[in-house]
């Protein structure tokens, strides 16, 4: 088993930093007592800033979840050292990481990190109620994240 008692930064990562990635840093980060942890999320194709898309912010502040305004911002793998957890969203995502950016240690898909099956759930292009499901499927993997990494 992999020691993660050295990790102290998780980069989310999906294809363009408006629905899952933001989604996952900003439920992580509220559940999350350490603050010294630091989280956040990147897009793999990002041409522009754009803003978070309007149902994730919803269902966060649905959930009471703070979550401040941002934009899309582009994965840049010098930020990634020893201490660094990369999560993507999915396994296309996480193929990409290793074969574009050669990153092969700390690099996940989330229910692989939590040793689950599949990939995460995309809400893109449905309703409110998926959305929801999306954010109690995130949630729960993202308690089992906290409790693998034995973070308080």
């Amino acid at each position: 088993m992999t020691d993660y008692h050295t990790i102290q930064r998780i980069i989310f990562v999906c294809k363009e930093n408006v629905y899952l990635s933001p989604m996952a840093e900003w439920i992580m980060k509220s559940i999350l007592m350490d603050k010294t942890k630091v989280i956040e999320s990147r897009g793999l194709v990002v041409l522009f800033p754009e803003p978070r898309n309007m149902k994730v912010t919803d269902v966060l502040m649905n959930h009471a979840v703070p979550c401040e305004e941002q934009v899309s911002q582009e994965f840049v793998p010098d930020q990634v050292d020893e201490e660094t957890l990369v999560i993507a969203m999915n396994f296309t995502e996480k193929v990409k990481l290793v074969e574009d950016f050669s990153l092969t240690d700390n690099v996940f898909t989330l229910k692989e990190f939590v040793e689950e099956e599949g990939d995460v759930t995309d809400p893109y292009g449905g309703d409110e109620d998926a959305y929801e499901e999306c954010y109690v499927e995130l949630k729960d993997l993202l308690y089992k994240v906290k409790k693998k990494l034995e973070w308080n």
